[in-house]
């Protein structure tokens, strides 16, 4: 085990044909077992609200293993926030809770870090302190809609649309909708006919991808119903958190081999 573990980070995959047969004559282990252990990622998940629940804790993780099954996640949340992140003072006070859990995450030795926040809060300044990636699920759901499409809605949980999705939407964000009925991320799951309304909207203003602005969508899996009902593209928070987030690992740790 000892030599597997010491090989795992190491791109060069090739070199170690030779031991990773003796790995499987001394451990019993069929060739799909080491090769999923060997060609794995690890992530760090930052979530922004203070879960007790272990399976909730996990649920954004989960996500992330099933879009990218080469990835393996390691899950945290913030302290004393039991209602997440809503507005800019509680922002204001996760952003030191979020760069504690981010160091800790490179302490770890993982490849990347994602804050699962559509927000980005403290994504910048996490990035000035550790040499690993650090994802923000706001700019990675807001760059994916636009590769969908020129004409980007987004529904969100506050008063405007996140200020990730602006920068990088520009004039491309077409509408902006917030659920009736919903103000903070725990809000989402009863509020399931007044999202579909909004997402319609949106809609009907002339947007043809709607981006998630908030990972409690992600969270109540919503995205592929407002997808049936309103008939264009939806971007999951989560999951384009999950796909920038395999490009960034493979382009520091494979690209060479991809491209020779």
């Amino acid at each position: 085990m000892f030599l597997l573990l010491a090989i795992i980070n190491n791109s060069q995959i090739h070199q170690y044909i030779p031991l990773y047969i003796q790995f499987l004559y001394n451990e019993n282990k069929s060739i799909l077992e080491v090769w999923v252990l060997i060609m794995t990622y690890s992530i760090g998940v930052i979530r922004v609200i203070t879960l007790s629940n272990e399976k909730a804790l996990k649920r954004h993780g989960d996500i992330i293993e099933r879009t990218v099954p080469e990835i393996r996640t390691i899950s945290k949340c913030i302290e004393d926030q039991p209602k997440g992140i809503y507005d800019e003072e509680s922002e204001r006070i996760a952003i030191p809770k979020i760069i504690k859990l981010g160091k800790e995450f490179e302490e770890m030795k993982v490849h990347g870090i994602i804050i699962s926040c559509a927000g980005d809060p403290g994504v910048k300044k996490l990035r000035e302190i550790v040499k690993i990636p650090v994802i923000g699920a706001g700019s990675a759901t807001a760059s994916i809609a636009l590769a969908t499409s020129d004409r980007v809605g987004v529904l969100g949980i506050t008063n405007e649309a996140p200020k990730p999705y602006i920068d990088i939407l520009g004039n491309y964000l077409v509408s902006y909708a917030k659920p009736e009925g919903i103000t903070t991320t725990l809000d989402i799951e009863h509020n399931i006919d007044a999202i579909i309304k909004a997402a319609m909207k949106l809609k009907n203003e002339g947007s043809r991808v709607i981006a998630l602005a908030c990972t409690g969508y992600s969270t109540i899996g919503i995205a592929p119903i407002i997808q049936q009902k309103v008939n264009i593209p939806v971007i999951d928070p989560v999951v384009a958190s999950a796909i920038v987030t395999y490009h960034e690992v493979k382009r520091i740790h494979e690209l060479g081999r991809l491209v020779k």
